[in-house]
């Protein structure tokens, strides 16, 4: 009777030490979203190659380690199993756990290129005998975007516009030298179009000059209705070298402009990231594409956005140049293509000229698009 009381004992402790079922139902979930959840990111990290699934596992079994030895302390029933076992269990915990914050991101950069778009405007100005078109512009968009842009221009030069276009000129060497250390100081490069024909090769999308190409036949036949209305590169270093002169916090500000910059600088180190998704596979491209539009999305400039240090040359004085330029136009109809960022600039010193310039209509154009076929090779990243 004593071996048979001591038999039924043993059972009785088992179940007690078994975990409850709560536990173990909350437990089956959490496995279950980590695995759904790494098997969508799963094209992401495969289409950035396999060396990044490596470096994954060896984070993932350091953090196991740390893991497995706090959980053996913690917990009785972990306790009671070999440390392999523990440290196993946790490894594939980790690799699912970081494999879904390194995708996750890119997912995000997806939903925001389609649900907070990078717009600008295209803005209907008057003061009752002017009627000035701003249509604002970004240097890198969509091709649905410039392809938008130039049928409205050819519609406003068949209704009589005159179209004026942003660019620094450069008709001597002395200004083309000082607009390529300007470019160096800005971007980190002394071809400014080629940087942007870069980055948006790298981004899935295209460089608003290769559009405006569309225009030369017309450029040719009517130059009179075509015009570069900005500033030349001389006039710029003019500006630069007057608010060095007198405006004592621009000076502060820009005391190391135009030295050498360390070679970890944030525009060196985007220069080399651009080269080498330039050199890289498709799947590397697609997801740098990704990366790529979603950051314009999400950083596209607003009211409340900081001026950047060199605004009060490159924006504030371009736009009272280009103010100056509208009311002393002969024409009466002008349709802008400018960057968008000189739109408020431009209302305010046209007012300050006239005050019976007054905003018309408004109309918003993405610019920002994710290109379907680009989009496609997400599934098959890792092909």
């Amino acid at each position: 009777m004593k071996a048979s009381s001591n038999t039924q004992a043993s059972p009785g402790t088992s179940a007690a030490a078994a975990p409850p079922l709560w536990r173990i139902r909350l437990q089956a979930i959490a496995w279950f979203v980590l695995f759904t959840a790494f098997l969508l990111g799963l094209p992401i990290l495969l289409g950035w190659g396999y060396g990044l699934l490596f470096v994954l596992a060896i984070f993932a079994a350091a953090l196991a380690l740390a893991s497995a030895w706090v959980i053996r302390r913690l917990s009785a029933t972990a306790a009671g199993r070999p440390f392999a076992s523990v440290w196993a269990r946790s490894l594939l915990g980790w690799t699912l756990i970081l494999g879904v914050l390194v995708a996750a991101p890119f997912y995000y950069l997806m939903v925001v290129t389609e649900t907070r778009p990078a717009t600008v405007p295209q803005v209907s100005l008057s003061n009752g005998t002017k009627r000035v078109v701003f249509q604002g512009m970004q240097h890198i968009g969509s091709e649905h975007f410039y392809q938008a842009v130039i049928y409205d221009v050819e519609k406003a030069l068949s209704e009589g516009y005159v179209s004026y276009y942003e660019g620094v000129q450069t008709p001597t060497p002395a200004s083309k030298a000082f607009f390529e250390k300007l470019s160096h100081e800005l971007v980190g490069g002394t071809d400014l179009s080629g940087t942007y024909k870069s980055i948006g090769e790298v981004c899935g999308l295209k460089f608003q000059l290769d559009y405006f190409g569309l225009l030369e036949a017309d450029k040719a036949e009517h130059p009179k209705r075509h015009l570069v209305a900005d500033v030349d590169a001389l006039e710029l270093k003019a500006e630069y070298e007057r608010l060095m002169r007198e405006d004592a916090a621009f000076a502060n500000a820009h005391a190391k402009d135009f030295q050498p910059k360390p070679a970890a600088s944030d525009d060196a180190f985007m220069l080399k990231v651009v080269e080498w998704l330039k050199r890289g596979s498709p799947s590397q491209k697609a997801l740098g594409g990704v990366t790529c539009r979603g950051l314009f999305s999400l950083n596209q400039p607003d009211a409340n956005s900081k001026p950047g240090p060199m605004q009060p040359v490159i924006l504030d004085f371009r736009n009272r140049a280009l103010a100056q330029r509208i009311m002393q136009a002969p024409e009466d109809k002008i349709f802008i293509t400018y960057g968008s960022a000189h739109l408020p600039g431009l209302v305010a010193e046209l007012r300050k000229l006239d005050p019976k310039w007054a905003v018309g209509s408004v109309k918003w154009l993405r610019t920002i698009e994710a290109p379907e076929h680009i989009e496609g090779q997400l599934r098959g990243l890792g092909n």
